[in-house]
């Protein structure tokens, strides 16, 4: 017993509140560490105060005005709560004096899990493929400085992920993030928690507790998401998933799994995730606005009047009015206008994959799909479409248009499920004959339908494309539609 007490010692940081207390949202009072209020209160992480968390979602659901800065909190208390069930579950120890996770992992997670989003930046989810694939943006990066051509997929924006790892390694000096998970967390290569934000797949245990089905920052976005918009769908029984955690270290897998406990929670996440998808981040008006600004963003850097750095020095609000400010330099400036005074584009027509529900004749086939995903990875190439579409309308119904006032709203091609880590998901089960427990896959056990395959199909049947106009123009769209279904899926 006392053999273990020591042993359990080396995870003290874990139950040490030296840094008071914080209140936020969800879940109330959380008690710091002096470590972790060192982090909180750099002006680095504070700067995410400024930063919304669901970007145009507001348009929607008016409450939805939460920040970075409280969700990378939030993420933070689940990962304290995570690891304080794994060092007390001695299903987690090897043997009374050796656990599965060792001290020096166990910081790298925890501090990834508090600065995984601190290179996030106004909108970063909707512009980071903007300009993918040309060489002649340059960036001045407040981290930095100007970089050309080493921007990832060689795009205008840097991804969060990797102004991230700007943030924690650009500056060494006493007082910043570097030296502060050096000298306070006791993190003898800080370089490994950018790498674990950056590269979490690559990154061992870290970064696969950081990233995946059971992550605590998907905890955290869901509830505090669905809080934020006022909707009952993103409720997760966290306290129990929490508790069922385990650590799957057999062989060659490094990741977090549950015991049979964890089953009907880990179900309300994955639900959870489904009914905010479908209802909330992928709400048809959200899109439109997602559309709009995407568009305006693409035809300001090609004008020049757009600068990238100006995403990384602003928040949202005074970003906005930075861009209406160049509208008058831009054909499509309306429509950062339209954006600022909440004045919409409406649905023209919605095409569906051939297997979800809606008119068949506005269904497209899976080649037809494939084919207008490519759009959302080459913008050049959607923008083409958007202009042939309007020339359609103009020759057709009599009318003047410049080229952007019909638009494609293609839905994001990354996948938003795990899926792949949710098919390596294992469950430690306990034998029926008293031989034991073992971990089983969770995907082909008959534990569940809510599986991986589930998550799947789901992503599948909400590939709906939608062709967004001016309010005045949505009779005409309607009108045309055959051919402008033909422009789309050509």
């Amino acid at each position: 017993m006392a053999e273990s007490t020591r042993a359990l010692e080396q995870f003290s940081f874990l139950f040490t509140q030296d840094g008071g207390y914080l209140r936020i949202p969800i879940w109330g009072h959380i008690p710091l560490s002096r470590a972790a209020r060192r982090i909180i209160e750099h002006p680095d992480f504070v700067r995410l105060s400024k930063i919304r968390q669901l970007g145009f979602v507001y348009c929607v659901f008016p409450g939805a005005s939460h920040t970075r800065f409280e969700h990378s909190v939030g993420t933070y208390h689940l990962s304290v709560l995570a690891l304080q069930r794994l060092a007390l579950n001695p299903a987690n120890w090897h043997d009374s004096r050796t656990p599965k996770i060792g001290r020096e992992d166990a910081h790298l997670f925890l501090a990834a899990a508090l600065l995984h989003d601190i290179g996030h930046y106004p909108f970063a989810h909707l512009v980071d493929h903007l300009g993918e694939g040309s060489t002649k943006y340059k960036v001045q990066s407040t981290k930095t400085g100007e970089r050309t051509g080493s921007i990832r997929n060689g795009g205008a924006f840097e991804s969060h992920e990797d102004r991230a790892g700007s943030y924690i390694l650009a500056d060494r000096s006493p007082g910043s993030i570097y030296s502060i998970l050096r000298d306070d967390w006791g993190i003898s290569e800080p370089e490994r928690v950018a790498e674990i934000i950056t590269k979490p797949e690559s990154s061992g245990l870290p970064g696969k507790m950081l990233s995946g089905i059971l992550d605590p920052d998907k905890m955290d976005y869901l509830m505090r998401d669905a809080r934020a918009c006022g909707v009952p769908y993103g409720n997760i029984d966290t306290d129990r998933l929490i508790e069922s955690l385990v650590l799957d270290v057999e062989g060659p897998r490094r990741r977090l799994g549950i015991t049979e406990k964890g089953i009907a929670p880990l179900e309300s996440l994955v639900f959870a995730k489904y009914m905010m998808f479908r209802h909330i981040y992928w709400h048809h008006t959200v899109r439109i606005a997602v559309a709009m600004f995407t568009r305006f963003v693409q035809d300001g850097l090609d004008a020049e009047a757009v600068d990238p750095s100006s995403f990384y020095r602003l928040p949202d609000d005074a970003l906005i009015e930075e861009l209406a400010g160049v509208a008058d330099r831009i054909p499509s400036g309306e429509l950062i206008v339209r954006l600022k005074d909440r004045a919409l584009y409406k649905r023209g027509i919605t095409l569906y994959p051939e297997y979800a529900a809606g008119e068949t004749e506005f269904a497209i086939s899976r080649e037809e799909l494939e084919r207008v995903k490519e759009l959302y990875r080459h913008p050049e190439r959607r923008r083409e479409k958007e202009a042939a579409i309007c020339e359609l309308l103009s020759r057709e119904e009599g009318i003047r248009l410049s080229g952007f006032e019909a638009l494609l709203d293609i839905p994001r091609v990354v996948t938003v499920f795990d899926v792949d880590d949710f098919r390596e998901l294992h469950v430690l089960t306990a034998s029926q004959t008293g031989a034991g427990s073992r971990f089983v896959p969770f995907d082909s056990y008959g534990f569940t339908q809510l599986t991986a395959d589930f998550a799947q199909e789901f992503e599948r049947f909400s590939r709906r494309v939608q062709v967004i106009c001016r309010p005045d123009l949505r009779d005409a769209v309607a009108a045309h539609w055959r051919e402008i279904k033909a422009i789309v899926v050509s």
